[in-house]
């Protein structure tokens, strides 16, 4: 189970889905990456979660709150929310999807119970939580790193203490070990989760994480299949491979959903309501560069209002293109772990990145899987003096050097970037040259791109 937790007292839960020679397994996890060459990164350690504000701040909000009609169940706290160094998959709803024989993953589900509505009176209020949201989100954003490296060095070192060959069947029994220091989309809804929680118990009845489907060809196909077949059928094909956070509200008789997106270094509390109207957030700059403008807008699908489309516009000198996702809001997704971080285990790019409490990445590392793994090589990046960007690509190759020193130059880039991913130079030193075995090791890196090659054949009209 490695560091994958659940209660004790819990009785194994198991999906909802059918499918002709279905196997079950045990829990497991992922991430999601995007094009790091053209924007900044981030992300740092995670804190405790007594590192929110105190519990006798915010007496509006709780007011408000104590008059739902749905209270908290005894007992509720973020923090029970969280186990050791891990999380409580009990509390998040999260269970193993259906596994059909020949296919690339397991199948998606959701929960068939919905969360509640939480229901303002007036816009003011919703301000109000809406900004004490932000504020956790946007600590959070600094306290915690975007990580899916040690992650993929983790699977690496599990498969070859088995010393078996095939990959893809250990891929497929693989319990992924999601904890509260390597952060990727799952876990970072997690942990948003956790600490709202930990501030107001009630919300455990309203929070809940939602799946995206990115970069979807056709929407309105999209949201025909899931009409049809259902988006955990096999037929779907669906990918699922990132998360968000969810919460339904109304504001007198309009309707609306909160949108948390922490895994995109997102440092707004989206609101997105029905009718378009204030307080909903409509276009905002996600991120800016000399070379590249990256705007974001959410906005409910005007083919079912199950879906959010999520547009993603670039801006690159006289240039503008458009990309849209799909994010599922009607149900609770329940296989985040199982599906969605297990897929984007054996994708091809990782990456560790530090962002500022405005979700702008400062340092890290990145690279992309290649099939020669001679020419496998790491892409550093920090804020160097003068406020200039530091951006270096070093070869793998030039880590292999067993117990002996790292050239100089490279010893100089990593004194440098260390303290900006708050990580001590010896940790960071030793994460790289574990990297250069892993991503070197061209039997391993062949059967993960196969992995990942099929995966993106299946959802490939998606």
């Amino acid at each position: 189970m490695g560091l994958t937790t659940r209660s004790a007292a819990a009785p194994e839960r198991a999906g909802t889905t059918s499918g002709t020679g279905a196997i079950r397994r045990t829990p497991s996890t992922s991430s999601s990456e995007e094009d790091y060459e053209d924007e900044e990164l981030v992300q740092p350690q995670p804190t405790d979660l007594t590192s929110v504000d105190a519990p006798e701040r915010y007496s509006d909000v709780r007011q408000l709150l104590a008059r739902q009609p749905v209270q908290p169940l005894e007992g509720i706290t973020g923090s029970g929310w969280v186990v050791g160094d891990g999380y409580d998959l009990e509390a998040f709803n999260q269970v193993n999807g259906v596994w059909p024989l020949g296919h690339p993953l397991p199948l998606p589900d959701w929960s068939s119970g919905g969360k509640s509505t939480l229901v303002f009176d007036n816009v003011w209020q919703y301000e109000e939580l809406n900004g004490i949201v932000e504020t956790t989100l946007q600590r959070m954003l600094e306290e915690t790193h975007y990580n899916t490296v040690n992650l993929f060095v983790d699977f690496y070192r599990s498969f070859k203490r088995t010393r078996r060959s095939d990959l893809r069947s250990f891929f497929q029994f693989y319990d992924v070990p999601i904890n509260r220091r390597h952060h990727m989309c799952v876990s970072l809804a997690f942990e948003i989760m956790a600490r709202m929680v930990q501030l107001f118990p009630v919300l455990a009845n309203y929070l809940y994480v939602v799946s995206c489907e990115e970069q979807v060809m056709d929407c309105n196909d999209y949201v025909q299949l899931d009409e049809e077949c259902g988006l955990n059928s096999v037929d779907a094909g669906v990918e699922k491979e990132h998360v968000m956070v969810a919460m339904r509200i109304a504001i007198g008789e309009r309707r609306g959903v909160m949108i948390l997106d922490p895994g995109y270094h997102v440092s707004r509390a989206v609101t997105v309501m029905q009718d378009q109207s204030y307080p909903h957030t409509g276009w905002f700059t996600q991120s800016k560069e000399p070379h590249l403008q990256r705007d974001y807008c959410y906005a409910y699908s005007q083919q079912n209002n199950k879906f959010v489309e999520w547009k993603e516009r670039e801006i690159r000198g006289e240039d503008t293109s458009y990309k849209t996702s799909l994010i599922y809001v009607a149900q609770e997704y329940i296989t985040a772990i199982d599906v969605t971080v297990r897929r984007n285990l054996v994708y091809n790019f990782r990456s560790l990145l530090s962002r500022d409490a405005k979700g702008q990445v400062y340092a890290g590392i990145y690279f992309p899987l290649v099939a020669n793994v001679q020419e496998s090589y790491l892409t550093l990046f920090y804020d160097g003096p003068n406020e200039q960007r530091v951006r270096t690509k070093l070869m793998f190759s030039a880590f292999k050097v067993g117990k002996g020193k790292l050239p100089d130059y490279i010893g100089q880039h990593l004194s440098r970037l260390a303290p900006q991913l708050r990580m001590p130079l010896q940790e960071l030193t030793d994460l790289c040259k574990s990297l250069a075995e892993v991503v070197t090791d061209q039997n391993f890196i062949g059967q993960v791109l196969a992995i990942n090659s099929d995966i993106g054949n299946m959802s490939v009209e998606n």
